[in-house]
């Protein structure tokens, strides 16, 4: 295969990626990451479903500011930073890395602290929480980041060759 098949079928692979990354980042911000219930001799009693956002709310309305903050930033902020670099990376075919600090923040790592810090808050002995889809959403949003970040890092090998 030619350098030059092999670029354009580099770049449209990687353009590809990162459409698919940022359909599941909303995706996973749409839907619900958790649902939880009360649950006595398996009857089921006031069902809530919790997305990112409404996370977000619980921690600020409970007084947790830091908690709160840190899961925005980490889970909207963030990401939205790195997507829209990542878009601007490919739009102008300049795929040097401008923000490589943002690289070593996953949004994943945050995003299950978080998940684990709502669960041991609303876990009782009769309450019981299930991960729903948002979650599975978000974590194929995160790798198929990783896998554009990669597929940019090779654009960028191929150009400067």
């Amino acid at each position: 295969m030619s350098k030059s098949i092999y670029r354009h079928w580099l770049y449209w692979t990687t353009a590809l990626l990162l459409v698919a990354s940022i359909a599941f980042y909303i995706l996973g911000l749409c839907y619900p990451i958790l649902s939880n219930h009360i649950e006595v001799w398996k009857w089921n009693f006031n069902h809530k479903d919790v997305n990112i956002f409404d996370s977000v709310v619980l921690f600020f309305e409970a007084g947790d500011y830091l908690v709160a903050t840190v899961i925005f930033v980490f889970t909207f902020l963030f990401p939205s930073i790195k997507y829209i670099e990542l878009a601007f990376r490919m739009a102008t075919c300049r795929f040097k890395n401008n923000f490589p600090s943002i690289d070593k923040w996953n949004m994943l790592d945050v995003f299950l602290v978080a998940l684990l810090l709502l669960n041991f808050k609303m876990n009782g002995a009769i309450m019981a929480m299930d991960l729903e889809i948002g979650t599975t959403f978000i974590a194929l949003a995160v790798l198929t980041r990783m896998f554009t970040i990669i597929a940019i890092e090779q654009l960028s090998k191929q150009v400067d060759k």
